[in-house]
């Protein structure tokens, strides 16, 4: 007869992971013009993401006046923009690539110009109020 089992110890509680991609770009002055310039890099990575519906359908701008977030947090996105690669069932001798490619890095070099141009919007009307040009 096997003798009885010692109750399980308790788990601690885990910190929650960070899931996703994260990309942030920062002003200095902003608000509308600095959201519109964030929105317009993120039209182009959800262009890119288009091998995955989940991740175009999930990017989303957050912008404050100083601050804009392009950001996606589903499961696909961080090995498709990180190119993570990962053992089958843990079996080292077959690894597998990620699905797809990345998407929010080439989208704010392609856009950058575009997004510059709105923002710079913004800058042309503050120095105009200020009365440094006329």
């Amino acid at each position: 007869m096997a003798a009885p089992r010692k109750p399980r110890a308790p788990r601690r509680p885990r910190a929650p992971r960070a899931a996703g991609t994260r990309e942030t770009t920062t002003g200095a002055v902003g608000g509308g013009e600095l959201g519109q310039a964030a929105e317009e890099i993120a039209d182009g990575a959800r262009g890119l993401a288009g091998w995955s519906k989940q991740i175009a359908s999930s990017i989303s701008v957050d912008a404050t006046d100083a601050e804009a977030v392009i950001s996606t947090d589903v499961g696909p996105a961080y090995p498709g923009e990180t190119r993570a690669r990962h053992p089958l069932f843990g079996n080292r001798k077959h690894w597998y690539g990620p699905p797809g490619k990345p998407f929010l890095g080439p989208a704010a070099d392609a856009r950058a110009g575009a997004a510059m141009a709105k923002y710079a919007k913004k800058i042309d009307r503050m120095v105009r109020e200020s009365g440094l040009v006329k």
